[in-house]
């Protein structure tokens, strides 16, 4: 199933589609009905159009995989959005190992270069510099719109570190927008 992009006209993404669970129909219909929400988030999370369909690609494998269990929950999306950020952090956590390797090797990590128009460019390269964990709480808390008790659940930490990230993590975000002339 290739993974495009663009919103369907009519089609409820939100929606969480389970039908013949357990059976490939099923899946097809939830990855159909819930992709565009789950790159959204990856886009959101990693930055890059490219890696967010990768990562989504990665996530409706995984999915794909363990569907009988995946189709059965009470919340398949919810799930899959659990998938998503859990992969996502342990690729950050490989790439860092990759990296800090490659450091001792005497080696040299890949420059990032961000070059892209005003506030959305801006926000997305504060994003990045973000740690992963606390760039993950900062999506899925103001951009997904999610509860500081499913984020805690989500990233298995208690809400009060959901709180003091979310709230360290603004102030990074406003300093850097305020240091490029834009506001939050």
């Amino acid at each position: 199933m290739a993974l495009t992009t663009e919103r369907e006209p009519g089609v409820d993404v939100v929606a969480d589609v389970v039908a013949d669970v357990g059976s490939a129909d099923g899946f097809e219909a939830f990855a159909r009905a819930a992709q565009q929400r789950l790159y959204r988030t990856a886009y959101l999370l990693c930055g890059d159009a490219e890696h967010a369909r990768d990562l989504t690609q990665t996530t409706l494998a995984k999915l794909y995989q363990h569907w009988r269990r995946a189709g059965a929950a009470e919340y398949p999306h919810a799930y899959a959005k659990t998938v998503l950020t859990r992969t996502f952090l342990a690729e950050r956590r490989r790439r860092l190992r990759d990296l800090l390797a490659l450091g001792r090797a005497g080696g040299t990590a890949p420059e990032a270069v961000a070059d892209h128009p005003e506030l959305r460019v801006t926000l997305l390269a504060a994003l990045a510099e973000l740690p992963p964990r606390a760039r993950a709480m900062v999506v899925l808390r103001y951009w997904d719109d999610q509860s500081v008790a499913s984020v805690a659940a989500l990233l298995r930490c208690s809400e009060a570190t959901v709180k003091s990230q979310c709230s360290r993590s603004l102030a990074r975000l406003r300093v850097r927008l305020a240091d490029a002339g834009l506001s939050l």
